[in-house]
């Protein structure tokens, strides 16, 4: 179970759920919402573990948090990863973030991080076992995987909920879930946290890279404990900025083309353009403000460019059609 000290701001949703947890007035499913790298995950492990370590000696909550922080604390559900390329058959692996049974998958030779039928079941199945605390959490991350049948058993479950367990979800995109989903379940914003709260987390890196950090991070913590835990992951944010950059100074519209095909070719597109719009919204803040027109209209041509790049065979069209477009910025 992650330590308090990792989850990083959210001090509002916090104050809520331990006000629901104190006055005995808890939902039986809560939905925490907000874009990725947040700490909704987080958060939802910390509700989970003042819920079930309510009431305890300071010696029985150590315990039961070295048992959740293990996925092996009995009145703990978890649907997390169920899927790792190039790890598919290491269930070990994924068990250290699901503790859902994974028989089935491995039957079927499941090989998608989507939620299906079976996880439901066995969830479901998980559910009805006695709980030793008097409460059964379940956590369930990115709700949004969930297949059209994984919906409908979950629906089922949230309609006539066992009355000891108590979900919290998380996802990224609410309005991609059912709707007679969300309405049986409370809704709570998380939103980017400011600078501030980030910058504490950087003391080991130099200047440059805490102003690159906390730019990439644009108020996610998840990516600030990424870049603490891998020296590699810097390294890689600070040439794709290079590339960025480089890509918004050229004057050229064949040499700004030539680096976006080049970035195409690697399946970096999607990092690549984040980058490059990062560098967009810095350009507006900066006295360089001649090169603002010029870098939105690229910036929204590529994202044109790359929306339909995926489905059209007329790639090399597509690609002369960027080229004049570019040229005539």
């Amino acid at each position: 179970m992650d330590s308090e000290h990792s989850l990083v701001g959210h001090e509002e949703q916090r104050a809520q759920l331990r006000g629901d947890i104190t006055i005995g007035k808890l939902a039986h499913a809560y939905l925490l919402c907000g874009k990725k790298h947040l700490g909704k995950f987080t958060l939802a492990k910390w509700f989970a573990s003042e819920i079930l370590t309510q009431g305890q000696t300071e010696g029985e909550k150590l315990r039961a948090q070295k048992l959740m922080k293990k996925n092996v604390h009995p009145d703990l559900l978890i649907l997390d990863q169920l899927w790792i390329a190039d790890m598919c058959t290491d269930w070990d692996v994924i068990a250290r973030s699901s503790n859902i049974s994974q028989e089935e998958r491995a039957k079927k030779k499941v090989r998608t991080n989507t939620i299906g039928i079976d996880d439901v079941r066995e969830l479901q199945r998980r559910l009805h076992e006695t709980s030793q605390t008097g409460k059964t959490v379940c956590l369930i991350r990115s709700l949004e995987r969930l297949n059209i049948e994984a919906a409908n058993a979950l629906l089922k479950i949230l309609e006539e909920p066992p009355p000891h367990v108590l979900f919290c979800c998380t996802t990224e995109s609410p309005s991609s879930l059912p709707p007679t989903i969300l309405s049986r379940m409370r809704i709570m914003e998380c939103a980017p946290l400011p600078a501030e709260k980030l910058r504490p987390l950087l003391s080991s890196f130099d200047e440059e890279e805490r102003s690159l950090l906390l730019t990439i991070a644009q108020g996610a913590p998840g990516l600030i404990f990424r870049a603490l835990e891998n020296p590699e992951f810097v390294r890689a944010l600070k040439q794709l900025h290079i590339r960025a950059h480089r890509f918004l100074e050229g004057h050229s519209g064949v040499e700004r083309l030539g680096e976006l095909l080049h970035t195409l070719g690697e399946g970096e597109e999607r990092d690549f353009v984040h980058h490059l719009l990062l560098h967009v919204e810095e350009s507006l803040r900066s006295p360089y403000r001649s090169v603002v027109a010029r870098a939105l209209a690229l910036a929204h041509q590529l994202f044109s460019f790359l929306s339909i790049l995926q489905s059209n065979p007329q790639r090399p069209l597509l690609a002369a059609h960027l080229t004049l477009q570019s040229l005539s910025l």
